[in-house]
């Protein structure tokens, strides 16, 4: 199968896409209005940008009618939010989170997740998360206003929580996180299933 991208509609293109990057892993976010509401949202365009500095970057899709999330509009407003990794114990949490509710709606209540203070944002955080990434924007970056467009945010890291449990000989135990990745339309898979590789 070949296809001209310039043929497609918006769902097909998006089929392409995530059906073929995968398994992405999963930015659960948290950011806060101006007026103190709390939002908590999974991102699966996410990744590691830079070590030196330390950023992490995600992007956000426009909704069908072209509007941005509350996400990012809290991002914009703040320049603050904070990155969870998702646990197997949190999917059903998370796939709560990520519904299109009005920006009034505080997702940690929601999901039933009890929030805590970040350590150098005013971000409000998952209370039990096993790790977090307080981060401060760096930059946006607008790939258009059409429905479907993205918005790159990247975020300098400020701070990292890991949980104690999860530190072994000075790194992260990924099979003790059991990690949750996204594959295509509602598909989730576990990253226990590792192998090591030694590079030439």
């Amino acid at each position: 199968m070949e296809f001209n991208v310039r043929d497609l509609d918006n769902d097909l293109c998006y089929r392409l896409l995530t059906g073929g990057v995968l398994p992405r892993p999963i930015a659960w976010v948290s950011t806060q209005s101006l007026e103190g509401v709390a939002n908590l949202a999974p991102f699966s365009f996410f990744n590691v940008a830079s070590v030196t500095p330390p950023v992490l970057a995600f992007s956000l899709l426009r909704r069908p009618d072209g509007s941005e999330k509350d996400t990012l509009a809290n991002i914009r407003a703040t320049g603050e939010f904070v990155v969870h990794v998702v646990r197997r114990t949190q999917i059903e949490a998370m796939n709560l989170s990520c519904g299109n509710y009005a920006s009034e709606v505080d997702e940690f209540d929601l999901a039933g997740l009890e929030k805590t203070l970040a350590y150098t944002v005013k971000v409000p955080v998952i209370a039990d998360a096993a790790i977090r990434y307080e981060c401060r924007l760096q930059q946006l970056l607008e790939l258009g206003n059409q429905p479907g467009a993205g918005c790159l945010v990247l975020g300098e890291v400020l701070h990292v929580h890991v949980a104690d449990a999860l530190w072994h000989e000075g790194r992260i135990d990924g099979e003790m996180l059991d990690a949750v990745g996204k594959l295509a339309g509602d598909a989730y898979t576990f990253t226990r299933d590792s192998f090591a590789l030694p590079r030439p």
